[in-house]
């Protein structure tokens, strides 16, 4: 007897209870590899989260002895980074406040302003590629533009402009995305309503992507705490006398000029005192990152209430 006429002679009954056990043994086999697959992300996601805190707090527990001791937060000493941190604070404070307005700016000019054709394409493109290039070449450049062209030298206002050109391409892509994320529905109602498209944008657009836009800075903090190598060139590795001042123009270092001189050069230290030294300015950077983003989120919350009531 052939398969074909066998499958003549089958009942409706008998050919529906074979579809429903044949669909029955595909669900099983589906839900046997998602579980694999979950098991298999679970695994990965909970090796990589264990690697970053027993990195974060090897740094931490090697950083204790320096972060208690209060001659490590002395202004001056080879042993302490008074001078770094205050360096620290004031590159990042005015890189930011190069980098948000610009970097704001511009995505609001793409997602709201902008027609999306080749110009939007040409300039997403030209900041993915500059998002390319290594931050020491921007340091060369910064070195030769702002330093020598602009002439303003080894300085603390040509570091936080070579910081402006590293961090502009990703900054601009996360303002983007918090931007686009906001509902189409939100700035068409405003506009339905008569509202301009800028008080759309101030009133509607803004509140509702200010987490987007909060995590934009915390991320572009980490990066410039961070920074090294672009701030070598541009900023120097030494700081002068006078070097607690609001001048801009004056060469500076921060804590990872710091580590980087440490650990290269020994800055005079021993190597006990520079590993000392350059353990606690590394557990010093995660407290301070650590503390900018819990400030920066309580602060857009904060913006983003006063923003929604007005």
């Amino acid at each position: 007897m052939s398969a074909q006429q066998h499958v003549s002679q089958l009942q409706p009954e008998d050919i529906y209870a074979q579809k429903v056990a044949a669909l029955q043994q595909l669900t099983r086999r589906l839900h046997s590899n998602n579980r694999w697959a979950l098991a298999v992300l679970w695994i990965v996601a909970t090796i990589v989260t264990l690697i970053f805190i027993w990195i974060i707090l090897r740094l931490l527990l090697q950083g204790f002895p320096a972060l208690s001791n209060p001659g490590f937060y002395a202004p001056t000493g080879d042993a302490s980074v008074g001078a770094q941190i205050f360096n620290t604070f004031y590159i990042l404070i005015l890189a930011e406040l190069i980098l948000v307005p610009v970097s704001l700016a511009a995505a609001v000019f793409l997602i709201e302003y902008a027609p999306q054709g080749r110009l939007v394409t040409a300039i997403h493109f030209a900041a993915e590629t500059l998002s390319g290039v290594p931050s020491i070449v921007l340091g060369l450049f910064g070195y030769a533009f702002f330093c020598t062209f602009l002439g303003f030298g080894l300085s603390r206002i040509a570091g936080a402009l070579t910081l402006l050109c590293l961090n502009f391409p990703n900054t601009l892509r996360l303002f983007e995305n918090a931007l686009d994320g906001v509902s189409r529905e939100l700035r068409e109602g405003g506009l339905a309503l008569g509202a301009s498209r800028w008080r759309v944008v101030h009133t509607v657009v803004f509140p509702s992507a200010m987490a987007g836009i909060i995590t934009g800075i915390v991320l572009s903090a980490g990066k410039i705490i961070g920074e090294a190598a672009a701030l070598i060139f541009t900023m120097g590795a030494s700081n002068p006398a006078n070097v607690f001042t609001l001048n801009p123009f004056i060469g500076s270092d921060n804590l990872t000029i710091n580590i980087y001189n440490i650990q290269s050069t020994g800055g005079g230290l021993t190597k006990a005192v520079a590993d000392t030294v350059t353990s606690g300015s590394a557990a010093l950077l995660i407290v301070i990152l650590l503390l900018i983003n819990l400030v920066a989120r309580y602060v857009g919350k904060i913006l983003q209430r006063s923003v929604t009531i007005t």
